[in-house]
């Protein structure tokens, strides 16, 4: 479990990673978060083939409702945080900011109802149907669990299926039944995660209620060869585990209170499996075998992206360097280099206003209506023949029509004037001051 929490603080921080090379703030509560799929493990499986069970087994709790009567007719998420201040018997929902602790019974029943009422007879519509939980429980990992309806229902096509498990991070955990181990060439989900996973990098395979199997002897053979990665050569070549049927709902059962109850269970459930499956290997039996061998594919998947990220990192920040140089860095270090960035800027600045001015860009036009029309025409409108000799007031409105009009004037003057300021600073050692100050 402690291997688990490493990984999601790894998840967390690469997902910063890449909100930064998409020009996000991570930073910014307010930002639209990236999700990260690395997390995500999508159930995989025919109807009854025992899917929700397995996700029970990793929630700690029977939540999901398993049975004919509790058959998955739409997405369910659930979104684990894992909270070890937390009681081994406690299940907090959260909705929105609101928190609110409720028993594994009374989740299962709601989705029931949810599930018979808003599904009855209709077509898997993805997203559209989605039921999502988020919970808070010490018994789980962090991960996002997706129980998708039996693909051998006629309501479930291969878009939705996409719409979850296309993401090329999210874990694939392909669910078959032990009786059905000597047909799992022909399993259809194992051809859909194949597809989706051609190199079966994020690929499990789960062999679902082994403890039916027990006695059969063909079976068990067919168990055992799969777990040791014998099985037939056209499977992809993924890893195994074994898990017997709805162990955390016998758990859930038979605990008087106590606070191990599911741990015995864990336990119970590998020694179980060892006395059926003498001849697998041991690493693959039980609940805690799939918690591993999730945190293991999900390594892997991060090992496969880390490069990328680490790449376009490295070119982000040459980028900066790049444009830090641009605009001075390294000239600064002297008086003459912060003297010849300010002149730059001086320039910069000029360009960038002549050229308001002479394509009218941004509000430059506004300057050149007034130069060409309003202000010729107020200064003819001034009554100044009332109260000053009339040449001298001719000599005053040519040489202001001539400067582009009061305000223009004053306003190159400033211009002028701070340019100055900025060079005379800079002759005295502030230069990096006139700089901040300009820009």
């Amino acid at each position: 479990m402690e291997a688990m929490e490493e990984l999601s603080e790894l998840a967390e921080s690469m997902r910063q990673a890449a909100s930064l090379l998409a020009d996000d703030d991570p930073s910014d509560a307010a930002a639209p978060r990236r999700p990260t799929t690395f997390l995500n493990a999508v159930a995989l499986g025919n109807v009854s083939s025992g899917k929700s069970a397995v996700l029970n087994s990793l929630i700690g709790h029977p939540v999901l409702p398993t049975g004919e009567n509790g058959a998955t007719r739409a997405p369910i998420v659930v979104d684990l945080q894992r909270d070890p201040g937390l009681s081994s018997k406690s299940i907090v929902l959260q909705i929105d900011s609101k928190s609110q602790q409720v028993s594994a019974s009374a989740l299962r029943h709601s989705l029931q109802d949810r599930l018979s009422k808003g599904t009855s007879g209709g077509s898997g519509r993805g997203r559209a149907d989605e039921i999502y939980l988020k919970l808070r429980t010490s018994t789980a990992p962090s991960l996002k669990l997706i129980d998708l309806p039996g693909i051998d229902q006629r309501a479930v096509d291969d878009s939705m299926i996409n719409e979850y498990a296309g993401h090329n991070d999210a874990i694939l955990l392909v669910v078959i039944p032990a009786m059905q181990a000597a047909d799992v060439a022909s399993s259809r989900a194992l051809r859909l995660a194949k597809d989706i996973d051609s190199d079966g990098t994020r690929t499990v395979g789960v062999i679902s209620k082994v403890d039916q199997a027990d006695g059969d002897a063909k079976v068990i053979a067919c168990v055992q060869a799969l777990l040791s990665n014998k099985g037939p050569k056209n499977l992809p070549e993924i890893d195994w585990v074994a898990l017997i049927g709805q162990s955390v709902a016998i758990a859930s059962a038979q605990s008087a209170g106590s606070e191990n109850s599911l741990e015995t269970a864990w336990r119970a459930e590998a020694e179980s499996l060892k006395n059926i499956l003498t001849g697998a290997p041991q690493n693959k039996l039980g609940r805690i075998a799939l918690v591993d061998t999730i945190a293991k594919q999900i390594r892997k998947r991060m090992k496969v992206r880390v490069p990328n990220l680490l790449s376009g990192l490295q070119g982000k920040s040459q980028m900066v360097q790049d444009e830090l140089a641009r605009l001075g860095e390294s000239m600064v270090q002297s008086p003459e280099g912060t003297r010849a960035v300010a002149l730059e800027l001086c320039r910069e600045f000029e360009d960038k206003f002549l050229a308001h001015i002479t394509s009218g860009e941004g509000s430059g036009w506004k300057i050149v209506a007034s130069f060409e029309g309003k202000f010729p025409d107020r200064i003819k409108q001034l009554p100044l023949d009332r109260h000053f000799d009339l040449n001298n007031v001719k000599r005053v409105q040519s040489l202001s029509i001539y400067c582009l009009g009061s305000r223009w004037l004053s306003t190159i003057f400033d211009i002028s004037r701070e340019r100055v300021e900025i060079l005379n600073k800079v002759s005295t050692g502030n230069g990096k001051g006139a700089i901040t100050t300009m820009c």
